[in-house]
């Protein structure tokens, strides 16, 4: 497990950031999708919620049982990391979920579950002469 980089923690906390899941399906395709409900609560842990993740909480489920990593991707700008991480667990209930839904509650919507990610590896993947180079 690895701390996130400050500026890596504020971009996946930053509602004006763009944020990708990278999954893998059991054929070995990647999946990724963009996920509004990003964040980290602290430096070591990043977590989202799922609406209609259907595909994405299957390849998730199968990838943790494996072990198998998925990542993040998170860019603003020119700026963007990758965060590879370890698959902790699906919650479908705890803090995290009551949180997500009490702010989607006005447009109707609900989380059913929330995915804990553990920061393993950050990647700066930013159009700039970084691109490519390991943070931590």
């Amino acid at each position: 497990m690895v701390e996130l980089p400050k500026e890596v923690f504020d971009l996946l906390n930053s509602d004006k950031a763009t944020k990708v899941v990278a999954s893998k399906t059991p054929e070995g395709d990647v999946h990724a999708i963009i996920v509004g409900s990003v964040s980290a609560p602290d430096p070591r842990t990043i977590v989202f919620g799922t609406l209609v993740m259907k595909r994405s909480s299957q390849n998730l489920r199968v990838m943790m049982e494996k072990g198998e990593l998925a990542a993040v991707l998170v860019a603003l700008g020119v700026n963007s990391y990758e965060v590879r991480c370890r698959i902790v667990k699906q919650a479908k209930a705890g803090p995290q979920l009551k949180a997500m839904n009490e702010k989607l509650a006005p447009m109707g919507l609900k989380m059913t579950s929330v995915w804990y990610l553990e920061p393993l590896e950050v990647w700066d993947q930013s159009a700039s002469y970084n691109a490519g180079t390991r943070l931590v």
